[in-house]
């Protein structure tokens, strides 16, 4: 499931998008509308939000994180009577959504009906403020990873570098997304994904080496259907999502999924408050779904994270999946994909483009 597209390519890249409408659609004005992510909130958890909260409550779910965006940029033509009063976007589109004034910023006088934010790390505070205001609240995290094929490979993937061993010449497949595969590049390097101004960075030439070094052990790029490949012994390796591996792993017991020990990309899901709409229930929710209760579910019936800072309720045969809970100092080396200047990005889509196209 692609979650990065639009770090690079913007909302050039959106048009023809049009709204849906509510399966079963209420009159009441006093309903909160929630649009979220299928199987990112456990079904339980509606029922008990209404009541602890005594609020109704409508949650419908979309399978893609596109769809979702879609559904956010079709709002301000939708039935305000019916409108969704909260929607789930990945944290990749955060920015254009507040660019195109899609989305407003959570009041102070609201963010503190969400006493949970207080207790949320610096990390996923800073993932949803920018200039100061607070424009979403997180509620679930994952991070890339390497999927491989442990009965074929023979070999353990530890690290970034390995994908480049021979082993794996045109048997990898790599997301199509810049700066997934610009930013494993450079995390094999020791950098940060944050690199400004890759061009006049001094470590430009070898950087551009190790990426046509890379793209040669590339069979394809895909963000979306990058496991199938995997399952039908066309590759040996994939980079994408916790999530995706998550319950492929489960139904395939020869597949391996690794955190790469020098460090991965985070990801989170965040609620937001599209513009125009203010419900005191949506703020309840949001700080309900950070609860420890509701956190441990999430976290224990779903395939990623919650950011909560009080898991002691997720239970130990959890905490020891490697791929939810992986090791510390590996998370301590890991980063948020965060915004870069628009100068930076052209030089990344630049680059990327050149890539693709054998010309770098």
């Amino acid at each position: 499931m692609d979650r990065r597209k639009f770090l690079v390519l913007g909302s050039a890249a959106i048009a023809g998008i049009g709204g849906c409408q509510w399966s079963n659609p209420f009159d009441q004005s006093d309903r909160l509308r929630i649009l979220g992510l299928l199987g990112a909130i456990p079904n339980k958890v509606i029922n008990q939000f209404e009541a602890t909260s005594q609020k109704k409550t409508e949650f419908k779910a979309e399978n893609l994180p596109s769809k979702l965006w879609q559904e956010l940029q079709s709002y301000p033509n939708s039935n305000k009577d019916k409108a969704t009063n909260l929607i789930s976007i990945g944290d990749s589109w955060l920015d254009l959504a507040i660019s195109q004034s899609l989305i407003q910023p959570i009041a102070p006088n609201l963010l503190e009906k969400i006493p949970q934010w207080q207790k949320l790390s610096p990390l996923w505070q800073q993932s949803v403020t920018r200039n100061n205001q607070v424009w979403g609240i997180p509620y679930r995290w994952g991070a890339t990873a390497i999927a491989y094929r442990g009965d074929r490979l023979k070999f353990d993937i530890t690290q970034w570098s390995d994908l480049w061993r021979s082993e794996l010449k045109l048997k990898l497949t790599l997301p199509d997304d810049a700066r997934e595969v610009i930013g494993i590049a450079l995390k094999k390097m020791g950098q940060s994904y944050q690199q400004e101004n890759l061009l006049e960075h001094q470590d430009i030439a070898a950087l551009t080496q190790e990426l046509k070094s890379l793209n040669s052990q590339v069979l394809t790029y895909s963000s979306d259907n990058y496991l199938q490949s995997l399952l039908a012994d066309d590759t040996l390796a994939a980079v994408g999502w916790t999530s995706d591996m998550y319950k492929a792993k489960k139904l395939n017991p020869n597949l391996k999924v690794v955190i790469p020990q020098d460090g991965t990309a985070l990801w989170n899901d965040i609620w937001v408050i599209p513009k125009g709409e203010i419900t005191i229930a949506a703020a309840e929710w949001m700080n309900f779904c950070l609860t420890p209760e509701i956190a441990a579910q999430i976290t224990s019936l779903t395939d990623a994270v919650s950011p909560s800072s009080d898991l002691d309720q997720v239970p130990a045969s959890v905490k020891a999946d490697p791929i939810k809970f992986f090791p510390q100092d590996v998370f301590a080396r890991s980063e948020l994909i965060l915004p870069l200047s628009q100068a930076s990005l052209l030089q990344y889509k630049d680059i990327w483009t050149k890539l693709r196209s054998g010309t770098l």
